[in-house]
C-alpha cells in the first residue's frame, strides 16, 4: 500500500487519497447521487491535478446508489477505473448490476488489497 496523501470528510462520504487511487467509504444509508459524483470528482480533479486515477469504493455500510450516475462517467478524462470491494453478498450483488452501465473498467472484489492490485494494473 503506498503511503496516503490526504483525507477528506464530506457530510456523507469519506475519502482517502492514495497515489494513484481514491478509497471512499460513504455512510450508512446514504442515496448516493449526481451530486455526491459531482462533489467527488471535482476534488478528484484537484487532488490529482489531472493525473489518472482509480476510485475505490469499500462498501462497508449499507447505501443505494442511483446506477444513472455511471452514464455521467463516460467523459471524465482521468478515471481509469473503478473497484468495488465488500464482504456482503448483497452489496457485491449488488455491484454487479450496476457494473453493467458503467463506461470504464469496473470491477469487484471482496477484499481491497486484490482491489489495491487491479488499480495499479490499469
Amino acid at each position: 500500500m503506498t503511503q496516503r496523501i490526504k483525507t477528506i470528510e464530506l457530510i456523507d462520504i469519506s475519502l482517502q487519497f492514495y497515489e494513484g487511487m481514491v478509497i471512499s467509504e460513504v455512510k450508512e444509508d446514504v442515496i448516493f447521487e449526481l451530486e455526491h459524483v459531482a462533489q467527488i470528482l471535482k476534488i478528484c480533479n484537484e487532488v490529482y491535478e489531472g493525473q489518472n486515477f482509480v476510485y475505490i469504493s469499500n462498501r462497508k455500510n449499507n447505501y443505494n446508489v442511483n446506477p444513472t450516475i455511471y452514464f455521467e462517467l463516460k467523459d471524465v478524462k482521468y478515471l481509469l477505473g473503478i473497484a468495488i470491494v465488500s464482504k456482503r453478498y448483497e452489496a457485491l450483488k449488488v455491484a454487479h448490476f450496476e457494473k453493467q452501465f458503467c463506461p470504464v473498467p469496473f470491477d469487484i472484489f471482496s477484499n481491497m488489497e486484490e482491489a489495491q492490485a487491479w488499480a495499479k494494473t490499469l
